[in-house]
């Protein structure tokens, strides 16, 4: 399931902390080219999922970035013998580490559980609502090893446009 939404946010959900801040991911000028197509992995991230009527459950997720596609940042959750695989977009997610972003389907934004910061990834579809929570150091360190391949402003140069209408022609053909 795929969900990637942008744009201001309605109601906040949490507080900010000032140092909060120090956890955007700095790019580099992109002034690269690219090489080799990246590949960056995280290893194994606490979830907490907390359901509406306050339960919370947690398992592991991990976060996947590829060059090839680098607009979208992927999280897969493991759940018993299952994985679900959400795309997001890598600047919805960067955004959601220092104030409330998306619309919609999809809210990220910053929170605070236990006196730990953490990001929370509000997921809303036909009267069910989920928030998803993460400690925000860690999110923050796997998107500054992004921004650090790919910078921010680089992404189209990444693209492999020929590939991708290749893909398309054969698609509709």
């Amino acid at each position: 399931m795929s969900q990637n939404s942008t744009g201001p946010r309605d109601e906040a959900v949490g507080h900010p902390s000032q140092d909060q801040h120090k956890l955007i991911p700095q790019s580099r000028e992109g002034t690269d080219t690219p090489g080799e197509p990246v590949v960056i992995s995280s290893d194994p991230v606490p979830w907490r999922l907390v359901l509406a009527d306050e339960r919370t459950v947690l398992f592991p997720g991990s976060l996947c970035y590829k060059s090839a596609d680098p607009y979208a940042v992927h999280i897969t959750f493991r759940v018993d013998d299952d994985t679900v695989d959400w795309v997001f977009a890598r600047t919805l997610l960067i955004g959601g580490l220092l104030e409330p972003v998306g619309a919609g389907d999809v809210e990220i934004g910053p929170c605070s559980h236990g006196g730990v910061d953490t990001v929370q990834i509000a997921l809303k579809a036909d009267h069910v609502y989920v928030a998803l929570e993460a400690p925000a150091r860690v999110i923050a360190v796997f998107l500054k090893r992004t921004c650090q391949a790919v910078p921010l402003g680089t992404e189209h140069r990444h693209l492999d446009l020929d590939r991708l209408v290749s893909r398309l022609v054969q698609d509709v053909g």
